[in-house]
């Protein structure tokens, strides 16, 4: 290839980038099919179709653990989604960045038991969350 062609190459990727980032950022709606599961010792968070969403949503879950088991089952093909657990006295149990695919069978860390909260920052993010957290 010469260096005209890898420049208009180069160009052309650049603004199919910029086009694909210029979606509306919408916050997280009834379009995303978001479904929640709160009950003590089993939480689950879902929502579905995201496009370029942007939220910043957190739950108060109940468990009488000092640990739970984190299951997720994500997909995010654009933006990314924190994923933040805080124990009973605000100590973060688990924090982890979900881009692209992400399926695991984790712990977190101990903390106290009683009320958590498992707070999702959803980036411009597209693709579908999956989230479940259990007593082990």
């Amino acid at each position: 290839m010469t260096l005209r062609t890898w420049l208009l190459l180069a160009a052309g990727l650049a603004a199919g980038f910029v086009a694909a980032c210029a979606d509306p950022i919408v916050p997280l709606g009834p379009g995303n099919q978001r479904t929640v599961t709160n009950q003590p010792g089993l939480f689950r968070f879902q929502a579905k179709d995201l496009n370029n969403v942007i939220d910043d949503t957190s739950f108060t879950w109940v468990t009488a653990d000092s640990q739970a088991r984190i299951l997720h089952h994500s997909l995010i093909t654009h933006g990314e989604m924190d994923l933040h657990v805080l124990d009973a006295n605000g100590v973060e149990v688990y924090s982890h960045e979900v881009s692209v695919v992400y399926e695991t069978d984790t712990l977190t860390n101990k903390g106290a038991p009683g009320s958590w909260t498992v707070r999702f920052e959803i980036k411009a993010a597209t693709g579908k969350i999956d989230v479940t957290l259990e007593t082990p």
